[in-house]
């Protein structure tokens, strides 16, 4: 069940002879970006885009989408989007031994189990793929230990696109780069990214409309709370006649702004996609 990780470049060795001849390494990534000469050069010659965010740069694969969405802490999260998948690259300060993405695996694999997800980890390419199966979605997050980072993709799909889907992740965590940094961290912690300016601006308005609608969302339950908890004093009042039906009208209640539905955005529209277990059951989202 459990498998054998491959190697991950982050070594001087391997960065000093990618430099000097502008070539990508040999290993399979995620790789440190160190080790790369050239970036857009190395996402060019794949044929991928790729998006530069400074502690990661994400390649995004010929007919695939990038998008970006607000976490449930409001934190911007990159998609690599699909109609066969949705996935989410991220990377974490990690210490210098490893065995952190073990830990992270049993720790999400705990998280699912209690929500009701049937839960498996398969051998991969870089080891431990955790596999959640849950009523109408599938969740893998396949994930390595690098030096002094882990790196790590979630995979969203359709039960019947889940192989498919687990390719698409591999393909975008393969070519992912990683940028650690020199300065100490808490291990565990995710690496802060540095968004483009017109991202960032999309974001900020995001966030704000975000906000007010928690703000709107928090009054009306205010609202309905009190109106509970002073009907029984409150004598009946008869229904004022609606002259144009003929009929009583029937009494008017403030209403609730609805919950907003995921929908695809470019990176420059972000959209908030709820929690990841919201994605997960919102069969649409794909």
């Amino acid at each position: 069940m459990f498998g054998r990780k491959k190697a991950v470049t982050g070594n001087h060795d391997a960065a000093d002879s990618a430099e000097h001849s502008g070539s990508a390494p040999a290993t399979m990534g995620p790789h440190d970006r160190s080790s790369i000469g050239a970036v857009p050069q190395y996402y060019a010659d794949l044929g991928f885009g790729h998006i530069d965010l400074g502690a990661m740069v994400i390649g995004v694969p010929a007919g695939r989408d990038l998008n970006v969405a607000l976490d449930p802490n409001g934190q911007p999260e990159f998609h690599v989007v699909t109609t066969v998948s949705r996935v989410i690259p991220r990377v974490f300060a990690a210490p210098k031994s490893a065995g952190q993405w073990r830990t992270m695996v049993s720790e999400m694999g705990e998280q699912l189990e209690q929500q009701g997800a049937e839960v498996r980890v398969e051998d991969g390419p870089w080891g431990r793929e955790l596999v959640a199966v849950m009523p109408g979605a599938v969740f893998r997050a396949i994930g390595v230990d690098g030096h002094r980072w882990t790196a790590e993709v979630r995979i969203m799909a359709r039960p019947e696109l889940a192989d498919e889907a687990a390719e698409e992740g591999r393909e975008v965590f393969g070519h992912l780069l990683v940028n650690r940094g020199d300065g100490p961290m808490p291990v565990r912690e995710q690496l802060p990214l540095t968004i483009p300016d017109e991202i960032q601006q999309a974001l900020t308005s995001a966030q704000s409309q975000l906000a007010a609608q928690q703000q709107a969302q928090a009054y009306q339950q205010q609202m309905a709370a009190g109106q509970v908890a002073q009907a029984p004093a409150q004598a009946p009042q008869p229904p004022a006649p609606n002259p144009d039906a003929g009929a009583s009208a029937p009494p008017r209640s403030a209403p609730t702004p609805p919950s907003p539905e995921p929908t695809d955005a470019p990176a420059t529209q972000p959209r908030r996609d709820g929690s990841a277990m919201d994605r997960l059951r919102t069969s649409d989202d794909l």
